[in-house]
């Protein structure tokens, strides 16, 4: 694919974490907004007067002003996110359009959604079943989240979303997750131990960046705000698969380290607002840390732990209506 094959003459809509997006830059895997509608956030290809000094490509170089982030990628392009209502965005001429729109979906919407009050949270998010509560996955690139919500859609689980899991609260105090885009992130080795086609050269999109990642479109329609059963902590350590409940202070404390871009809200004069988000998620959703060594080799065993724990769950609530 080459740059100019994502760059609209007409800007399209999108619904991505609740948001109506309107841009001229394609973005695969996004729900497409139906009719028309003023838009929360404008996606333009525009020129941006940045500084470009040279250096090792993927380093990055940028500035936080107020309620502006502007970002260097090098060898990718120039970005400006904006009051929470825009993003501007330069490629360099020998850009990859996946690497162009690795950063714009990533890091570039991550900033917008801390801008706009939202809590983004670094996780990916399933359903266990049609109708099922939502369980996310939290933890640092390349924990395994994407290959979590990979294994359970095998079992007859529901994308919700993957990486990125915006959490708010409801009228009646619940937390729900936004959906995301249609697709997961897996590199070859998920790939392989999940048993889906390797590389793009069995047509599948690279992800952008260094990482080796693809995506991976994930059918069915887009899931309506849904309601989240548990967070779960991933963490890598040696002996049984097991997971340990957190409360009180360890469990805001755990969802604001895994905050998505909490660096860039901190910059931004918005760890606070991290802080008290995290909390109210805490308040209302079990949070716990998901122990298991590293290795695909204990998938299986992880994957029936939780979908025991999420049966108990559901006998105790009906046991408490």
């Amino acid at each position: 694919m080459a740059l100019d094959e994502i760059l609209l003459s007409t800007p399209l809509q999108y619904l991505i974490y609740g948001l109506r997006v309107e841009s001229d830059i394609d973005l695969p895997g996004w729900p497409h907004a139906a009719g028309g509608g003023p838009a929360d956030l404008t996606i333009r290809h525009r020129s941006l007067p940045m500084d470009r000094s040279p250096g090792a490509p993927y380093t990055a170089q940028g500035a936080l002003k107020n309620d502006r982030v502007d970002l260097y990628i090098r060898g990718v392009g120039a970005y400006r996110a904006a009051d929470g209502t825009r993003i501007d965005v330069d490629p360099d001429p020998s850009a990859s359009p996946e690497d162009v729109l690795l950063y714009l979906t990533g890091a570039m919407l991550g900033v917008i959604l801390h801008l706009r009050g939202a809590f983004p949270l670094h996780a990916s998010c399933v359903t266990l079943g049609p109708g099922g509560g939502g369980i996310a996955f939290a933890g640092p690139s390349g924990a395994g989240k994407s290959t979590l919500v990979s294994a359970f859609l095998d079992r007859g689980g529901v994308l919700v979303t993957d990486d990125v899991a915006v959490l708010f609260q409801t009228e009646e105090g619940h937390t729900h997750a936004w959906p995301g885009a249609r697709r997961v992130k897996l590199d070859d080795g998920s790939l392989e131990v999940l048993k889906r086609p390797k590389g793009e050269g069995r047509g599948l999109e690279r992800a952008g960046g260094n990482r080796g990642k693809f995506h991976v479109t994930v059918e069915g329609a887009l899931l309506p705000p849904t309601p989240v059963a548990k967070v779960y902590i991933l963490h890598e350590e040696e002996g049984l698969v097991r997971t340990e409940n957190l409360s009180g202070v360890d469990a805001v404390a755990a969802l604001v380290e895994h905050t998505y871009l909490l660096a860039y809200a901190s910059g931004l004069g918005r760890g606070r607002q991290c802080f008290r988000l995290a909390a109210e998620v805490a308040r209302t959703v079990p949070v716990a840390r998901l122990i298991r060594p590293r290795g695909f080799q204990h998938l299986e065993p992880v994957l029936d732990l939780l979908e025991q724990e999420a049966r108990t769950a559901q006998d105790t609530t009906r046991g408490d209506a």
